[in-house]
């Protein structure tokens, strides 16, 4: 018969190539940030470590997209809107879920996906993943009455949904 390590070593390696590092996730971590990009994507750094964060629940306007009813742009009012309520912040903490497929981090930080919905300042993502029923049901109310009671981007008029609004203003020529 051979030896323990002759066994568990052939076994251990197994284990080790079958796990992934979605499999750890959701991992929460402080964060330091670095720049806001829009009002659903900020640059963080954990350490010397820099990445680029998605907001997974919510989506919003992009920079130059206008409201429906009035002139402005609804993105440059939804990243003033995300840039003040992380200043407000004393200690950010990141929780990541996942990452995309332009190798962002999606996640939340403390919790303020809800409180961008609440204060207007942006819409749900219509591919949202929520942990639970309960969890989309209050997103859903949270939405719902910020648009009723004209806060944030709807105060100043309505946009049309953030991934409808892409497809249509799609680049047809090569960037530079």
């Amino acid at each position: 018969m051979g030896r323990p390590y002759q066994i568990f070593l052939p076994m251990l390696s197994l284990f080790l190539v079958r796990v992934d590092l979605t499999d750890l996730l959701p991992i929460q971590l402080e964060v330091k940030l670095l720049n806001v990009y829009d009002g659903d994507t900020v640059l963080l750094s954990h350490g010397s470590y820099r990445f680029k964060l998605r907001f997974a629940k919510i989506d919003s306007p992009e920079k130059g997209q206008p409201f429906f009813y009035s002139k402005g742009d609804a993105g440059l009012m939804s990243l003033k809107c995300l840039s003040r309520l992380l200043k407000n912040e004393k200690t950010l903490i990141a929780q990541i879920q996942s990452v995309d497929i332009y190798r962002r981090y999606l996640g939340d930080i403390n919790g303020l996906s809800l409180r961008l919905i609440q204060e207007g300042c942006t819409t749900i993502y219509p591919y949202a993943r929520f942990s639970s029923k309960k969890e989309k049901f209050i997103f859903l109310t949270q939405f719902k009455k910020a648009k009723a009671s004209r806060r944030g981007l709807w105060r100043v008029g309505g946009f049309v949904q953030p991934k409808f609004w892409r497809s249509l203003n799609k680049r047809t020529a090569p960037r530079p």
